[in-house]
């Protein structure tokens, strides 16, 4: 019995016309780029009760073989390796089910998303004493659509890949010289205040989502050239899970505590906030200089410090919120503060939020502290 037309009009629209495994885009020739009909339509169960029939002594109905349900869209490569002998053992009926099953749930969600609840993608990928993790287009994309259900979308790039700073090749990471962190600001300024800059001017970005993987000077730095004239969504690796996407139930949300320094004398021009969030800076840690400064210290309320305090928007907003809520309070009754040293055990949300949340205009300028052999040294000021 061959397939049906409707059905087999089913099995593409429900794979996007794409490999359901490699996701190659299969009406259309990569060479001569005309249009051509290149997919085929695999069974998962063989099409026959047999035990030459690849899978096919499955017990689903032979009626219901030839439906969609039962169907791959596949590159021809890829058919062929999945009915193979050798590759039977591991291309089992449940695994190819979960596949297509995905894929074509991950679709859905895809297309049904409309353009005009887009979101400008911008990504910040650098090394992190020597370590980097994986931030791609499309782990990025589906972070966002499994997030916030927005449209992703990579404007102004030759690949498509939009807003990309990469900061990989920048010499001088590990040992964290000046001039590492100048050329690094050179980049993130390329970026945002000249493509993202001009995009905005047209009217063509309303909306970002912000990934970023650096040091956290740099964090900070990038969030700084975020400013509020748009709406940001900040996203983060969470170590729990290795997956970039916020949670879809995430727990109740953590508040924030700020504890502020004993005494202030009047008129003071200098002081340290400390942030203690992915972890703890002890006061013996301080650099000389700063220790009998005042001292602002936020901690997350009820919990000990760790890499995934901040596991949902929630949380990272009740953060943000602190921090605005100290800065109000700098710019009310500190108005002589010149500089507000920082010092951050933070994960890279809170340190993008940071920097956006800092105002050049009323807030004191802010020298970010980087620890490097042990010891804390200025990185870069934000003004």
């Amino acid at each position: 019995m061959a397939i049906s037309d409707t059905e087999r009009l089913k099995a593409w629209v429900r794979a996007g016309g794409r490999c359901e495994f490699c996701g190659n885009y299969l009406l259309e020739g990569k060479l001569t780029y005309k249009d051509f009909t290149l997919g085929e339509l695999a069974h998962i169960v063989g099409r026959d009760v047999a035990p030459g029939s690849p899978r096919g002594m499955d017990p689903l109905p032979e009626d219901k073989r030839d439906l969609a349900d039962n169907l791959m869209l596949l590159c021809r490569g890829e058919h062929n390796e999945i009915d193979r002998r050798g590759s039977l053992d591991l291309m089992t009926v449940e695994r190819l089910r979960a596949i297509k099953r995905e894929r074509e749930a991950w679709i859905r969600r895809m297309t049904g998303l409309s353009p005009q609840n887009g979101t400008a993608v911008i990504r910040l990928i650098g090394p992190v004493r020597g370590y980097e993790v994986e931030l791609t287009k499309p782990t990025a994309a589906e972070a966002v659509i499994r997030s916030e259900e927005r449209f992703p979308d990579f404007p102004l790039s030759l690949h498509g890949d939009g807003f990309e700073i990469d900061l990989r090749n920048v010499i001088g990471e590990e040992e964290g010289e000046p001039a590492y962190w100048e050329q690094c600001k050179r980049q993130i300024d390329r970026i945002l205040e000249h493509r993202l800059a001009e995009a905005l001017r047209e009217d063509a970005v309303h909306h970002v989502s912000a990934f970023g993987f650096a040091r956290l000077p740099l964090l900070v730095y990038f969030g700084s050239r975020l400013d509020d004239t748009f709406a940001v969504t900040i996203y983060q690796r969470h170590r729990s899970t290795e997956a970039w996407n916020w949670p879809d139930t995430p727990a109740p949300s953590t508040s924030f505590t700020t504890t502020p320094p004993r005494n202030l004398p009047q008129g003071a021009e200098e002081g340290v906030l400390v942030l203690n969030v992915s972890g703890s800076i002890q006061a013996d840690e301080l650099p000389e200089h700063l220790k009998e400064l005042p001292r602002w210290v936020i901690n997350p309320a009820g919990k000990v410090p760790s890499v995934d305090v901040i596991d949902s928007l929630e949380t990272l907003s009740e953060f943000t919120n602190s921090l605005r809520s100290m800065l109000s309070s700098l710019e009310a009754q500190h108005k002589h503060m010149q500089t507000l040293h920082v010092l951050a055990a933070a994960p890279v949300s809170a340190a993008v939020a940071l920097g956006r949340v800092h105002d050049a205009h009323v807030h004191p300028k802010m020298a970010i502290y980087d620890r490097t052999d042990g010891r804390y040294t200025v990185a870069l000021e934000i003004s």
